[in-house]
């Protein structure tokens, strides 16, 4: 019987914010799956390494070659967010996965904002276009935009803007890293703002403290 795949949330970026539990399931790797800067994260770890680009379906094809070896799949953040994960399950099978959950960018903004989330709205728009509509959002006095590309950030700069006055934007860049960086932006900085590739655009009604 082939070992399950396991699924790896490897948090916002930094060595501290790994969890035991995926530190002991890389160490048994025979076969390590994932971006370059989170197999970077394991530099003693010998293992096979498959380096997951753009090709999505091409990384897919190649673990199948793997299939008989213990493989571990290392996503950003929380495994269960906008990740990776699902088109690993989706292609494998989810009775073939066994998924290790993370500490998410999302959940380190709103530590250092100081702020809860259990009333959080989250929006990817990092390499999509957003479905969700400015009428929709307004009942929402958070949002959360994990962004990281130009065409996010406009995105994010035009929901502000028709949002009114009522909303500011927290920009949370690199967080954990050493070039970490918060700070408050209006529509008009973020247009014209060059942002981090690892970015969450926090957008806080003004009854939300700090």
């Amino acid at each position: 019987m082939m070992s399950p795949i396991i699924i790896a949330g490897c948090g916002p970026g930094h060595g501290d914010y790994l969890t035991t539990a995926v530190r002991n399931a890389v160490a048994d790797a025979e076969v390590l799956v994932g971006a370059r800067h989170l197999l970077e994260l394991f530099p003693e770890v010998k293992a096979t390494r498959l380096t997951v680009g753009a090709d999505i379906p091409a990384v897919l094809v190649e673990m199948e070659k793997h299939r008989d070896q213990q493989m571990v799949v290392l996503v950003s953040g929380d495994s269960g967010l906008f990740s990776l994960a699902r088109r690993v399950q989706q292609h494998f099978g989810r009775e073939h996965c066994q998924v290790i959950p993370g500490i998410s960018s999302v959940q380190v903004a709103c530590t250092r904002l100081g702020i809860d989330w259990n009333d959080l709205r989250i929006i990817s728009a990092h390499g999509r276009a957003p479905a969700a509509t400015v009428d929709e959002l307004r009942h929402w006095h958070k949002i959360a935009i994990l962004a990281g590309t130009r065409a996010a950030t406009m995105w994010a700069a035009d929901l502000l803007d028709q949002l009114g006055e009522d909303y500011r934007a927290m920009v949370c860049e690199n967080l954990t890293l050493t070039e970490e960086k918060i700070h408050q932006c209006d529509a008009a900085t973020l247009r014209q703002a060059s942002l981090a590739s690892r970015t969450i655009i926090m957008l806080l009604h003004q009854e939300v403290t700090l």
